[in-house]
């Protein structure tokens, strides 16, 4: 399915055109929409033969109602370019912030890691995949330390000036320390010019922290709850 639509030029001349879709989602506030068409703009850009058009919608959620871009460029369909049809890139940069939730034991622990990680969810959802990774390896070293000093506050200032890989060979739990290493080894890829790790990417590395923070709150929650007695000492071999 395509939409026509009319477009002005940087000649100011006018034509009409084809896009594939409209943006889904207004960047603004979030919300699901069909946006409303405004008008359009076809640039002067060539780059290996593609051409951009940018339009302007207008968010219908009545809570809203800004006005945003959509970017899109030709569509290349076989060995030529379809100048007359254009397939959407993304949409104006996003306002708000997409919050990945995590157990309440991680938000206890360290309430710091889970705004850090959600910022880095919001650039990479912006497009900016190259700086989101440093981002995520950010949000992980927090995470290990704050982990670390719930369980030895005394430590508190030697865990917090520890590098991020002798912290993580501390944790006494396996699990939570073999998916925190390889998680760092990943993050330390997304901050060097060599990456050690081709085969893998950044939804490797968010995987891998998401496992670090189900194995903690795994962790945290059993502690509690070895420490529940029997309400009644005589069902205790039932």
């Amino acid at each position: 399915m395509t939409i026509n639509l009319n477009y002005n030029d940087f000649e100011g001349k006018s034509g009409s055109c084809h896009i594939d879709k409209k943006p889904d989602t207004c960047p603004v506030c979030g919300v699901k929409i069909n946006p409303e068409f405004i008008c359009s703009y076809k640039l002067n850009e060539d780059y290996g033969g593609y051409e951009y058009l940018e339009v302007v919608f207008k968010c219908t959620d009545q809570k809203c109602n800004h006005l945003f871009v959509g970017y899109y460029h030709s569509f290349r369909g076989g060995p030529t370019i379809n100048r007359d049809h254009f397939s959407l890139r993304f949409a104006s940069l996003k306002f708000y912030e997409t919050n990945e939730e995590f157990p309440k034991t991680i938000n206890q622990i360290s309430p710091k890691f889970s705004r850090i990680y959600n910022q880095s969810l919001l650039v990479e959802e912006n497009g900016l995949n190259e700086i989101c990774g440093p981002g995520y390896r950010r949000a992980l070293e927090f995470l290990v330390k704050d982990y670390l000093i719930s369980n030895s506050p005394k430590l508190r200032n030697e865990i917090a000036e520890m590098q991020l890989g002798d912290a993580i060979k501390i944790i006494q739990d396996v699990r939570i320390q073999s998916c925190a290493e390889k998680a760092a080894w990943l993050g330390n890829d997304e901050t060097h010019y060599i990456r050690k790790h081709t085969d893998k990417d950044i939804e490797d590395l968010k995987t891998l922290i998401k496992l670090t923070t189900n194995w903690i709150d795994s962790e945290v929650l059993s502690k509690e709850y070895s420490k529940m007695k029997s309400a009644n000492k005589k069902n205790n071999n039932a």
